[in-house]
């Protein structure tokens, strides 16, 4: 047995009326200041995204070199080899003049690029360089592990001081020269 249901009919609810149910508000900002705010949020968050991206793209050699420096054994003396490979590898990588750079030469632009942090102006690097092309010459484990510390260091901290020029210097420097 079934019922149906039936709304009340009583006279107390007679003249009862259905609530009118308002239109919804906006989520949108109604003034023209607020669009503009969110607008310029936006533009902010895409150039800070950008600046991130773009210091991380122009920084991942430093943990490719890294890795490839933590890979090396202490106890391996072919490993200074491979040492100087990485570094010679990371100067090319920043200024392609470098690629020619050997023993001193090679030690000067280690310590030019990084003036405040790490030096490899003794006889530990000098013997280090030496030994990488004579096979006679062979450093300790502490040395080597001395070495691998001051190259994981500077890979972190050198600046890259080869500077490009700006594109208001690059017009400069040819209207300077069409003009004289």
């Amino acid at each position: 047995m079934a019922q149906t249901h039936t709304p009340p009919s009583t006279y107390i609810l007679r003249d009862l009326h259905d609530v009118a149910v308002p239109e919804s508000v906006s989520w949108w900002p109604q003034t023209t200041g607020w669009k503009i705010f969110a607008v310029l949020c936006f533009v902010l968050f895409l150039y800070g995204v950008y600046r991130f991206v773009s210091h991380w793209w122009k920084n991942r050699y430093r943990s490719e070199a890294i890795q490839a420096i933590a890979q090396l054994q202490v106890n391996d003396a072919n490993d200074t080899k491979q040492l100087f490979s990485i570094l010679k590898i990371v100067l090319i990588y920043l200024d392609n003049t470098n690629a020619p750079l050997f023993d001193e030469q090679f030690l000067k632009k280690l310590d030019e690029l990084n003036p405040n942090g790490v030096q490899f102006n003794g006889d530990i690097s000098t013997r280090w360089v030496r030994s990488v092309f004579n096979p006679n010459m062979a450093l300790e484990s502490s040395e080597r592990k001395l070495l691998m510390e001051r190259a994981i260091n500077w890979v972190n901290t050198h600046d890259n001081m080869v500077k490009k020029p700006s594109l208001i210097n690059t017009f400069r420097q040819f209207w300077g020269e069409k003009n004289e």
